[in-house]
């Protein structure tokens, strides 16, 4: 019977356990309608849009998120069926207040989330009956008050959050109940001191953090009870004075005071703090650092101290034997301790730059190091012992440093280096030896590295930055090929097997990345690349120089009358003369160094051979524009002059020949002054192989381009301006006169022609400037070796064909040569030859002497002196009748030509003009008659007579 009556029992308890059970899980399965349940108690309502809290929660919900919603207040016992909720979100929302009851039943409660909302206040009334609440978050709110009952019931709270509010002090009155508090944080409020003993009560605080406030006072005591405190935050605020109260922390492990006002740290500043294991104090104006301030901080495991402007001795660090990083920046230190190695034996990071380090010790004792940062110091050698012994260090860089030479075997010892940095120095060579595990090497900007790299001393390369794109032709298409054994045993192995069988080698194949990269105009084989560049260019210099030769011959030959527009040609033949000379040492540059310009290169481009040519090209081409323009202002003025008459062009004609000359002489000063400008840092010859200061695409100067472009486009400006008034101003009558017809017509195509070809290199120019985008490197190559120099070819071509002046100055030359030529089959000396012989006469001015000449004359004389003589001596002009010859003959000379008389048809029987074996003469004759008859003028085609033996 009592066995059936215990089997009874035990079933009913069974039964009711299992009806509990179902029931609890009913309970569990219900989930407010706008949230998500994951079926064991958690209920996720965050960023619903929601006004209110949710009701049909289950009772068995012990966890609820909140968060991002629109509640704005929470209304009394609003969670009093949650009974076992024990983490609650109610972030991001816009509470403004919360009712004294409204957490009332909530029991179980240990996480409560309140920041990023409106609260001006901590609810304290509301907190009081939470007992097991540990966490509690009210940051970002607009709290600005702190009761002093707030925290009265909160035994277990561990973790308070009160930053990002607007605090002006510290509460230390409520956090005095939080006994178990481990960590507070204050940061980001606007507390301006801290106030002794205000954290007497919280001895088991573990973390503080007090940054990105105003404290600008510490008191000496404001520490004390923090007997646990082992990090503390004062970053960011202004204090002065090093804070003396840490003297009271004495299991501190980590403090930060950085970026605050401290200009002094005491000596023994850290003598209590045996157990810091980081220290922050860099980005403060520290200007004495005492010597023994961090010794004996045996446990120190990380130094950062940095931006001490005044500091100029090395700390002291005895008795700190397990500092494993090392920062020192931004001093004025200038040596480093030789022990440093025999005291920091476990030193794995050594940041030492932005000093004045001239000099390195001996790193031998460094065995653990694996990172070095020496740039921007004054180090001038890197000798052979410096870094020996250094097996695990993988990061070196001395960059920015004044270093000159580095011996062959510095390196040799560093077999786990990974990274070099040796740029911005001064080397000349680098040695490779030891370097084979370097995956990346840094070596721009030194510009007295000239040397080509061998790829096959770095195998396992990866990156490199080099001072020159030419050294990169070494590593480009370069594969390192790895091979899982060394060639040695590979022959071992080949010899020791059979024939026809093959050692299989593991060989992985990998590209080298290397700056500056090759390219149109950095070349690692041909200088001017295409066949189609090549050949145009060599044309262009051997038309060029020819062609400009001939022409300078035929202007300034011995015996010829010089007038404006013949000395400017000259010039401008001159120019491009020079041009020419410019581009033919391109052509035989890039024949000597046929299919290997990348050795060579460096040394044209920074060699004063490209200088000279670079200042040629950009003067010839600046004074080929500015002799054009002067040139088209002439052709105006000559042509304006031809219409007037009388002593007003005598002497306007005599003040405008010197104030060519004086503007040439400006001119061509103004050209060599912005030639020389890269001379002076404005812009440099040695941007590209062309050696012209101009924009490549890959140079991010273009001031001095800009500058070009705007002062030849201001001279093409005033060269249209002048000849469309030119044109406008004159009738079809005024340019029927053959010579200035054919002058003003040569002046406009040269102005063409220069203008076409310079638009294209002005918009290549200014692309990047306007765009941002560099033009592609090889059609801008094309532009500049093509269209560049195109002038210079085309401008004496024009001249030759168009201008009947050359044709003139043509037969002269070789009149003159001929009349050499028999005076020395005679044997005449060159200098008995009288300069009447030359077929010309100088002295227009003096045969005009008051002389009023008849329209037709006029132009004619003023434009061709070489025929006064035969005016003089033929009397075809009436005005010229009755003057005596003033240029004497020798004897024999015209011997042959007589005056005979001959008669026209609109002529009376006693009018008679001059016949002369000059058809030129025997046209200004009848001109002259028609003209007194008042018949109108007619035009004859005429030749210059040839004078000969």
């Amino acid at each position: 019977m009592r066995s059936l009556a215990a089997w009874l029992v035990l079933s009913g308890c069974l039964l009711l356990c299992a009806r509990a059970a179902a029931q609890g899980r009913t309970a569990a399965a219900r989930c407010a309608a706008p949230c998500r349940c994951d079926g064991d108690g958690g209920a996720d309502c965050s960023g619903r849009g929601l006004g209110a809290v949710p009701t049909g929660l289950s009772a068995f919900t012990y966890y609820l998120d909140l968060s991002m919603n629109n509640i704005t207040e929470l209304p009394a016992n609003v969670f009093k069926n949650l009974t076992y909720l024990e983490e609650l979100r109610l972030a991001g929302n816009d509470l403004m207040s919360i009712h004294p009851e409204a957490l009332s039943g909530l029991h179980q409660l240990k996480v409560l989330m309140l920041q990023n909302n409106q609260l001006k206040m901590v609810p304290s009334a509301a907190l009081r009956n939470l007992h097991a609440l540990q966490s509690l978050r009210l940051d970002a709110n607009h709290i600005t008050e702190v009761p002093e009952n707030s925290f009265e019931g909160l035994q277990q709270l561990r973790h308070l959050w009160l930053d990002d509010n607007n605090l002006a002090e510290v509460p230390v009155e409520p956090l005095s109940h939080l006994a178990n508090l481990q960590a507070l944080t204050l940061a980001l409020n606007r507390i301006t001191s801290v106030p002794d003993h205000a954290f007497a009560n919280l001895s088991s605080l573990v973390v503080l953090h007090l940054h990105n406030n105003r404290i600008r006072e510490i008191g000496k005591n404001s520490f004390s009870g923090l007997d646990n405190l082992e990090t503390l935050d004062l970053n960011f605020n202004n204090l002065v004075t090093f804070p003396e109260a840490i003297e009271a922390l004495p299991k501190l492990k980590e403090l930060g005071f950085h970026s605050n006002g401290i200009a002094v740290i005491p000596e023994r500043a850290f003598l209590r703090n045996t157990l810091l294991r980081t220290i922050h104090l860099y980005d403060n104006p520290l200007s004495t650092v005492g010597t023994t301030a961090f010794q004996n901080l045996s446990e120190l495991h990380s130094l950062i101290l940095r931006g001490a402007s005044k500091m100029e001795t090395f700390p002291s660090l005895t008795g700190t034997v397990n500092l494993e990083s090392l920062t020192l920046t931004g001093t004025k230190i200038s040596a480093i301790p030789a022990s440093l190695c025999e005291e920091l034996r476990l030193l794995r990071t050594l940041d030492l730059s932005y000093n004045k380090i001239k000099e390195l010790p001996r790193f031998q004792g460094c065995f653990h190091l694996e990172e070095i940062n020496l740039q921007h110091n004054r180090i001038q050698q890197i000798r052979g012992d410096t870094f020996q012994g250094l097996a695990s260090l993988h990061i070196l860089d001395l960059s920015k440093n004044e270093i000159k030479s580095i011996d062959k075997g510095a390196f040799s010892s560093l077999v786990a280096l990974t990274s070099l940095d040796l740029s911005v120095n001064a080397l000349t060579s680098v040695p490779t030896t030891g370097l084979r595990a370097l995956h990346q090497l840094r070596l721009s900007a030194n510009l007295d590295l000239k040397g080509t790299l061998e790829p096959r001393s770095l195998p396992k390369l990866r990156t490199i930055s080099v001072p020159y794109a030419y050294q990169c032709c070494a590593f480009a298409g370069c594969d390192t090929i790895m091979s899982s054994s060394g060639d040695s045993e590979r022959k071992m192995d080949t010899s020791s097997k059979g024939a026809g069988e093959e050692v299989a080698g593991e060989r992985i194949h990998l590209a080298v990345h290397c700056l500056p990269s090759p390219g149109a105009f950095k070349p690692c084989e041909f200088l001017l690349g295409s066949w189609m560049i090549r050949l145009t260019v060599w044309f262009i210099c051997l038309v060029a120089l020819a062609a400009n030769a001939v022409v300078l011959a035929a202007t300034f030959c011995p015996g010829g009358a010089l007038c404006p527009a013949a000395l400017l040609m000259g010039l401008l033949a001159a120019s491009n003369l020079l041009l020419g000379i410019y581009v033919g040492s391109l052509a035989v540059l890039d024949a000597v160094t046929w299919g290997a310009f990348a050795q060579f290169g460096v040394w044209w481009e920074t060699g004063p051979s490209c200088r000279a040519m670079g200042l040629l090209a950009v003067f010839s081409s600046e004074a080929s524009v500015l002799f054009l323009a002067l040139a088209t202002v002439e052709r105006s003025i000559a042509v304006h002059l031809v219409l007037k008459k009388g002593e007003e062009l005598e002497r306007q004609q005599g003040r405008g020949w010197g104030r060519f000359c004086l503007a040439a002489t400006l001119l061509t000063f103004l050209a060599a002054g912005t030639a020389c400008l890269p001379l002076f840092h404005v812009g440099e010859f040695s941007s590209s192989p062309l050696c012209l200061p101009f924009s490549t695409g890959e140079s991010s100067s273009l001031d001095l381009t800009v500058a070009l472009v705007l002062l030849n486009s201001l001279a093409y400006l005033l060269m249209a301006v002048v000849y469309t008034h030119l044109y406008c101003g004159l009738g079809k009558a005024h340019l029927m006169e053959p010579l200035q017809a054919a002058a003003v017509r040569h002046v406009a195509w040269l102005i063409f022609t220069n203008c076409l070809f310079f638009c294209p290199v002005a918009a290549f120019s200014f692309t990047p400037l306007l765009t941002g985008i560099a033009n592609n490197p090889e059609i801008m190559k094309s532009v500049t070796l093509i269209l560049f120099p195109l002038p210079a070819c085309l401008n004496p071509v024009l001249y030759i064909f168009f201008n009947p002046r050359f044709r003139e100055d043509w037969r002269r030359l070789r009149s003159c040569r001929s009349r050499r030529a028999g005076a020395a089959r005679v044997g005449i000396p060159d200098g008995d030859i009288s300069p009447e012989m030359s077929g010309d006469c100088t002295t227009y001015s003096q045969l005009r002497a008051g002389l009023a000449l008849c329209d037709c004359c006029e132009p004619v004389v003023l434009t061709t002196p070489s025929i006064c003589k035969h005016l003089v001596r033929s009397h075809s002009c009436p005005a010229l009748a009755g003057v005596p010859p003033r240029c004497s003959r020798a004897e024999s000379y015209w011997a042959d030509c007589g005056t005979p008389s001959a008669q026209s048809e609109y002529a009376d029987e006693g009018d008679s003009f001059v016949s002369d074996s000059s058809d030129q003469i025997q046209a200004c004759g009848r001109a002259c008659f028609y003209q007194s008859r008042g018949f109108p003028l007619v035009h004859y085609s005429y030749n210059i007579p040839c004078v000969k033996d």
